[in-house]
């Protein structure tokens, strides 16, 4: 049954989110600030149903410490894209916006109370009040994940997420595109194309499948000897635990968990 949003955040007008993020450092560039800010306001979006995400917050205001005029100067062009910048992260990960959403930039010249050491910038965030949401009662399964062959920012991972991107280095850039790879193996394995494969769930009958996403050397499944091709089609191969996939050279180990 839909929960409206703003019975849950009655009587909440803003919210401040400090962030959780390494300390950038005072030299980082104004691409890479930008990069964490996108990756920051990617952190609130919520699962809230089976193949279903949201942004809770109408707007997001974006604090920046700039100590000086060159600083201002050189961040605000770059920060000048940075809703539209969001607004592509929000199409990656099918997430739904609320219609008045919008992102507003500020700069303050001293650090301001509260933040870290090193902390280079905050979100204010107003919650939605919009539009209907799916109630979260039913989330996908755990999707563990081991990495038995080759190299990755992690041995193991875990997701409960309708939608898990595979590929070579967190994000990889395709031209003007960014994928964003939560299975991302290290630039050394060359035979994993940098947007390679996807896990999908598809509810409970048809549960995880995998998909690959036209890579150069395939995605394959091994189950109880017997060797599966992954086809370069919507529908992939649904997945089972224990089932051994290759991506190139790189090999991961499935595991699905019940809630």
């Amino acid at each position: 049954m839909p929960v409206r949003l703003g019975s849950i955040k009655k009587g909440i007008h803003s919210v401040r989110k400090l962030l959780e993020t390494p300390p950038l450092g005072p030299d980082a560039p104004p691409l890479e600030i930008r990069a964490a800010v996108v990756d920051a306001i990617e952190n609130l979006i919520t699962v809230v149903g089976v193949g279903h995400t949201s942004f809770p917050y109408e707007r997001v205001g974006v604090r920046l410490l700039a100590a000086t005029r060159e600083d201002k100067s050189a961040l605000e062009p770059v920060f000048g894209e940075l809703e539209s910048r969001v607004r592509e992260r929000f199409r990656e990960r099918r997430c739904d916006v609320p219609r008045a959403f919008g992102v507003n930039v500020s700069f303050v010249r001293k650090v301001p109370p509260g933040w870290r050491p090193g902390q280079m910038f905050s979100l204010d965030c107003t919650p939605r009040t919009d539009t209907d949401i799916v109630s979260p009662s039913a989330l996908p399964p755990t999707l563990k994940i081991a990495v038995v062959n080759g190299t990755a920012t992690r041995k193991a991972y875990s997701f409960r997420e309708p939608t898990v991107l595979v590929g070579r280095t967190r994000e990889a850039v395709n031209g003007h595109h960014v994928r964003h790879n939560q299975i991302a193996f290290n630039n050394d394995n060359s035979t994993v194309s940098r947007g390679h494969a996807r896990f999908k769930y598809e509810g409970a009958r048809t549960g995880y499948r995998v998909l690959d996403d036209g890579s150069a050397l395939g995605t394959w499944i091994v189950r109880g000897g017997a060797l599966i091709e992954v086809p370069h089609d919507p529908r992939g191969v649904r997945v089972q635990s224990g089932d051994e996939i290759h991506f190139g050279d790189a090999v991961i180990r499935v595991t699905i968990e019940s809630s």
